[in-house]
């Protein structure tokens, strides 16, 4: 087992969480075993929680701050996975082997949703170490896998599982007590903490902001303003995730 799964196989044995459905099933000739669990949720005071604003991206696959505190995850090594597995893949196409390019796809989607869980274990552990009750979020919902974000030309959605990073922290997040909430994604790469908006405050990884003066890193910049929702609240949801 994963460290994350033997956290709560532990809390089940000590009755301190409820198992619920089980299912054994086969996948790709691997036999799986899926148990669902339940727990009580923590009581959370949203006007004293301290908050931890979250940017997702490619260059850094994801930035977190929590007052003057930060955590980057550099996205290096996953362009570079992802590379050699395009490059792989175009190499089997001219060969006209496709059951050896599903499987590649296979293995890449598997290597993704296991950086995805590494990054989210990471981050609520970090939002736990510094006192964190309320984790803000971008909200994505309704922006197709192949769509270009509109708060940042350029990043396609589909070169790293955002979605699925954000649905992995959330639900971490929750079984932690924390509260998840999730912020309109507008501007939040271009407002300075003076409130002045203009495009030209970013440029790539640096911000500078034209009118005050005041320089950050670019995606720093962006969970800051998440934390803070300076461009609204996302109406509430509940994720799913399998």
């Amino acid at each position: 087992m994963k460290p994350y799964q033997q956290y709560w196989i532990e809390r089940l044995l000590e009755g301190t969480t409820k198992q619920g459905t089980t299912t054994l099933y086969q996948k790709n000739n691997r036999w799986y075993f899926a148990i669902s669990i339940s727990c009580e949720p923590v009581e959370v005071d949203s006007a004293a929680a301290k908050v931890m604003g979250v940017d997702v991206g490619l260059n850094n696959l994801a930035v977190a701050s929590v007052g003057t505190k930060s955590l980057f995850f550099k996205g290096d090594e996953v362009a570079y996975r992802r590379r050699k597995f395009a490059s792989y893949r175009k190499k089997l196409g001219q060969k006209r082997k496709l059951q050896a390019i599903r499987s590649s796809k296979s293995r890449e989607s598997r290597w993704m949703k296991e950086k995805n869980h590494q990054i989210s274990r990471q981050l609520v552990d970090f939002a736990i170490a510094n006192g964190v009750r309320c984790v803000r979020l971008e909200d994505l919902t309704g922006i197709q896998k192949t769509t270009r974000s509109k708060k940042e030309a350029g990043r396609n959605l589909h070169s790293w599982s955002h979605y699925q990073l954000q649905q992995f922290i959330a639900y971490k997040a929750k079984m932690a007590g924390m509260e998840v909430e999730y912020v309109d994604p507008r501007n939040t790469s271009k407002q300075c903490r003076c409130g002045y908006t203009h495009k030209k405050n970013r440029s790539r990884h640096d911000f500078f902001c034209m009118s005050c003066g005041y320089t950050a890193h670019a995606d720093l910049n962006a969970a800051i303003n998440i934390a803070h929702a300076i461009s609204g609240m996302a109406e509430k949801r509940n994720d799913q995730t399998a």
